[in-house]
């Protein structure tokens, strides 16, 4: 892969001449993202999730989900929001695997933020969140959780409401920050229309 993220961020990029494929655009799309979170504070990771579009892609969540300064308040706003009870119908993650290799991704990343969560990797928790009542949607997510389909359980702990701050919707487009957004636009210009 030959495009760096350093790269096209400085000012004398030659944009002229780069054809990406939609592929490609993808991948840099996700560092980029990325790349902006390790720049900025753990603050910006909970602006990210409020607006987040979760068929973006997974690995934004996933590096978020571990990074041990990423604030308790987002993890569980995270968590909830990527519907843990769907994925305890499964015993574990094999049994997942064998239903089809697509969800396992997200599997993957509820199963981070609860380990992660529940074993007091996350150190700091400024934000609030409570999965009963929502600020940010006011959606009881709790009330999807019917524990007659599920071979695995949401430990207690997760159903723990969060006092702290509230953060209001940053605005940004699909959850992606504004910052980027002039270098998305270059990189879709550079999309290969064939």
């Amino acid at each position: 892969f030959m495009i760096k993220i350093e790269d096209i961020l400085r000012e004398d990029f030659d944009w002229e001449n780069l054809e990406i494929d939609e592929d490609e655009f993808d991948e840099i799309e996700t560092e980029l993202i990325i790349d902006y979170l390790k720049k900025n504070s753990p603050e910006t990771r909970q602006l990210l999730a409020i607006d987040w579009n979760f068929d973006n892609s997974k690995e934004v969540i996933k590096w978020i989900a571990e990074q041990p300064d990423t604030d308790k308040g987002t993890a569980l706003f995270l968590y909830w929001y990527m519907n843990p009870q769907y994925f305890k119908k499964y015993k574990d993650r094999e049994e997942c695997e064998k239903d089809g290799g697509w969800i396992l991704e997200d599997f993957d990343i509820v199963e981070t933020l609860e380990k992660n969560y529940i074993s007091g990797f996350y150190k700091n928790q400024k934000y609030a969140f409570n999965p009963k009542n929502d600020v940010y949607s006011g959606y009881n997510w709790t009330k999807e959780v019917d524990e007659s389909d599920m071979k695995a359980e949401i430990p207690k702990e997760m159903y723990i409401a969060l006092d702290g701050e509230v953060l209001e919707s940053p605005g940004w487009g699909e959850g992606i920050p504004d910052e980027i957004i002039p270098i998305l636009d270059k990189l879709y210009e550079a999309l290969d229309e064939e």
